[in-house]
């Protein structure tokens, strides 16, 4: 009975477009399916409003064109995917929802942008075989490799080292973000 129950969730379809249905496991295997500009409105909106929840001091300059353009950035030269990016706007979701329940302020306007990046790496190295080294996102944001490091382990203590997101809750996020 449970897995006629998960096969039947995995292969929910949803509208990807008017003229086509995808299925959310397919969302989360096809390693060609970047984000459409329409996906990527929709997780920018959703950062932009994120960030500025669990971010005292962030609406002051994170908007969802500063979000997009993030976002833009990472598709185009990380090539993450609509999976992946759906993981890591899932695990920020999740990360500033730990800092709250700790009373933690770890994460604040000060190093915002290097938390967004890390919790990105994180996503890709739980997501993918062979992920991007943290040297290659240091290249890529200009930014030192040691802050990365040390920063990725202070986000995977914050999130209790938990990175696994069950199929339900990864299908009602999705339609969160996408309002389907």
């Amino acid at each position: 009975m449970n897995s006629i129950k998960k096969s039947t969730i995995l292969h929910y379809s949803v509208t990807d477009t008017p003229h086509s249905q995808v299925s959310l496991l397919q969302i989360l295997q096809n390693i060609n399916q970047l984000p459409t500009d329409e996906q990527i409105t929709a997780l920018s909106n959703f950062l932009a409003k994120t960030v500025q929840h669990g971010i005292e001091g962030s609406s002051d300059f994170v908007s969802t064109s500063i979000a997009r353009a993030f976002i833009v950035f990472i598709r185009h030269h990380g090539r993450l995917t609509l999976g992946e990016m759906l993981l890591a706007m899932q695990l920020l979701e999740t990360l500033l929802i730990k800092c709250r329940e700790k009373k933690d302020n770890t994460i604040d306007t000060d190093n915002l942008g290097t938390a967004l990046v890390c919790v990105f790496i994180v996503a890709l190295k739980f997501a993918r075989d062979i992920p991007y080294r943290n040297s290659w996102w240091a290249s890529q944001f200009n930014m030192n490799l040691q802050t990365i490091n040390e920063s990725e382990v202070v986000i995977l203590k914050l999130m209790d080292w938990k990175m696994w997101i069950g199929i339900r809750s990864f299908i009602r996020f999705y339609f969160r973000i996408f309002s389907v």
